[in-house]
């Protein structure tokens, strides 16, 4: 075996692949002979904060760490992760159905249409490299705070709205978002391609640049992602980081980091190489980090536990909260 290899492994909004009904024969193996540990009180990316050592401002600064990440120029003043979404009508309430993916084109002149409309407001919207998300940057003093677009999917959007001194006045913006995006051309054009509709706004990872903590130390591993936040914790904290497609796309020669920001293919991509690097003793510890309606799922792996052979296999989906409150 290396000497004492680990690799910890974070699989963002992983509860879309739950949905999926993928048949992943090499995950149900991890999931039946690992141990596991669940902590409800943060998501993915406040894990991925703290194991940098990145402080909570009011928010996780999810925001202003992903614009180090993107290179974007960082205007004094705060910023948002600003997701496109889709609420989803049920009887009496509202839930978050999903965030709506947008091409190049689309986000440009959705950011448009909200800077011409909220421009006197001291508002400016910023589209994102990969066009996945927005950013709000606000010139004012800003005290709210937000819950991650995994921690709402599903649920009742009232219940997670911006909270704090000055939650009203964003919940407010959402409002008028809400009435300014009713029957706007860009949902007219994804509406004819058979997509739904851009009908809110979601706000979450909010922070200031200039409040975040400094690094204390550069954390002794090596970082495989290609996200946004990942790149900006890594620039921030000076650690090293390269670009990976899959598991067998890399050479572990230290202790490890992976972000794994595709979640197609994940079987064939990710479980079923890692559960052969195991039983090749490989490595010594695979921690797998599962990001799951706001909370991280952790399953603790060693190379004897593949062995394991009387662990019962049992659906996936059984290993994961997915309570809907």
């Amino acid at each position: 075996m290396s000497d004492d290899l680990n690799l910890d492994v974070y699989f963002p909004r992983f509860g879309q692949y739950l949905l999926s009904g993928d048949d992943a024969q090499a995950l149900t193996k991890l999931c039946a002979v690992g141990a596991w540990e669940k902590d409800p009180e943060h998501a993915l990316e406040a894990s991925l904060c703290k194991q940098f050592g990145i402080k909570k401002q009011a928010d996780w600064p999810v925001a202003p760490l992903a614009l180090l990440g993107e290179e974007a120029q960082q205007a004094v003043g705060y910023w948002f992760v600003v997701h496109p979404v889709h609420f989803v009508l049920q009887r009496d309430y509202f839930t978050l159905g999903d965030a709506v993916p947008l091409n190049a084109m689309e986000a440009e002149l959705l950011a448009a249409a909200l800077n011409q409309h909220f421009t006197q407001d001291g508002l400016r919207f910023v589209t994102s490299k990969t066009s996945d998300f927005l950013y709000l940057h606000v010139n004012d003093e800003v005290d709210v705070s937000t819950y991650s677009l995994s921690e709402a999917m599903g649920r009742d959007v009232g219940k997670y709205m911006p909270h704090g001194k000055h939650g009203m006045k964003f919940q407010a913006l959402l409002n008028e978002v809400q009435m300014l995006l009713h029957d706007h051309p860009i949902n007219q054009a994804l509406e004819k391609r058979g997509l739904l509709a851009v009908n809110s706004l979601w706000l979450s990872g909010g922070g200031c640049f200039e409040a975040i903590n400094p690094s204390a130390q550069t954390p002794a591993f090596q970082l495989f992602a290609n996200d946004a936040l990942s790149a900006g914790l890594a620039k921030w904290s000076g650690v090293s980081s390269a670009l990976v497609k899959d598991y067998a796309s890399f050479k572990l020669v230290g202790d490890g980091l992976m972000v794994v920001a595709n979640n197609r293919d994940l079987e064939s991509d990710w479980f079923a190489p890692m559960l052969k690097s195991l039983k090749q003793e490989e490595l010594d510890t695979l921690r797998c980090h599962f990001d799951v309606h706001g909370m991280t799922f952790t399953l603790h792996l060693k190379p004897r536990d593949t062995w394991k052979f009387w662990r019962k296999l049992n659906p996936i989906t059984s290993y994961f909260n997915l309570v809907n409150n």
